[in-house]
């Protein structure tokens, strides 16, 4: 799985898609905080904030998530390069390695935005939230940087980061399945915004708000402002476990699939 792992690492370096997502994360966070500075100003009416929401990190990782582990795990099968990589590792390294490497390159979709919230109450001005996430909070609530402030960001920016990939893991499963990278795009994307939605609803139904809670789509994994340690490890403890899961559901569907 090693070897899988930095052929992998290797490969990214000398393609695209990681590196574009991870570089227009960045150009989103830091436009999302700039914009939202300006609701706060007045510069920008109300009426823009669907506007402004576009970029925030609920829309983008959602949108270049499902990108990434269609890119990554999908588009060996088309390519055919996949075969090198089976007979060098095996299926279960395979599975193992696209596993660690999705769930990482879509974690660092979202860290940009915790990055921008600590530039942004660095300058003492005001924010707006345009859409109420966690990063948008933070922002909003304004306050000084102290270490013990910037620490409490950065937990929670890695606690939402791996919650949201969580949330998107499903992909993977589906991209073993599929092997299309635009169509495990598109599926991931309105699983993106469905998935909330659907625990909202099973959460709701006795009997089912218990088993919601075992998975990362509960709402009360979502860190807020008064999330304490224990919540956050809490919620990274889900989140990985499903994560992981979804890496075994991969691997059971995959041993004795045929490769073409």
């Amino acid at each position: 799985m090693i070897n899988q792992l930095r052929a992998d690492l290797y490969a990214i370096g000398r393609t695209g898609p990681v590196l574009i997502c991870l570089a227009v994360a960045v150009l989103a966070a830091a436009l999302y905080t700039v914009l939202q500075h300006s609701l706060a100003a007045g510069d920008l009416g109300p009426e823009a904030a669907s506007g402004v929401q576009v970029l925030s990190d609920a829309l983008m990782v959602s949108l270049m998530g499902p990108l990434l582990f269609g890119a990554l795990v999908a588009q060996p099968f088309e390519t055919t390069s996949v075969h090198n990589s089976l007979l060098a590792s095996g299926r279960g390294a395979f599975v193992g390695a696209k596993t660690v490497l999705t769930a990482a390159a879509v974690t660092a979709l979202s860290l940009p935005y915790g990055i921008a919230v600590l530039i942004g109450l660095a300058t003492e001005q005001e924010f707006a939230p345009a859409i109420p996430t966690a990063f948008s909070q933070l922002l909003a609530a304004g306050g000084g940087l102290d270490g013990g402030r910037v620490g409490e960001i950065l937990a929670i920016t890695a606690t939402m980061a791996v919650l949201t990939t969580a949330k998107l893991s499903v992909c993977l499963p589906l991209a073993f399945v599929l092997r299309r990278p635009l169509v495990v795009m598109a599926i991931g994307f309105v699983w993106g915004f469905l998935a909330d939605l659907i625990g909202s609803t099973a959460a709701d139904v006795e009997g089912l708000d218990a088993l919601v809670r075992l998975t990362p789509f509960a709402r009360d994994h979502v860190p807020g402002l008064d999330a304490t340690g224990g919540d956050l490890v809490g919620t990274l403890a889900v989140s990985l476990v499903f994560i992981a899961l979804m890496g075994l559901v991969s691997w059971l569907l995959f041993r004795r699939a045929d490769v073409k």
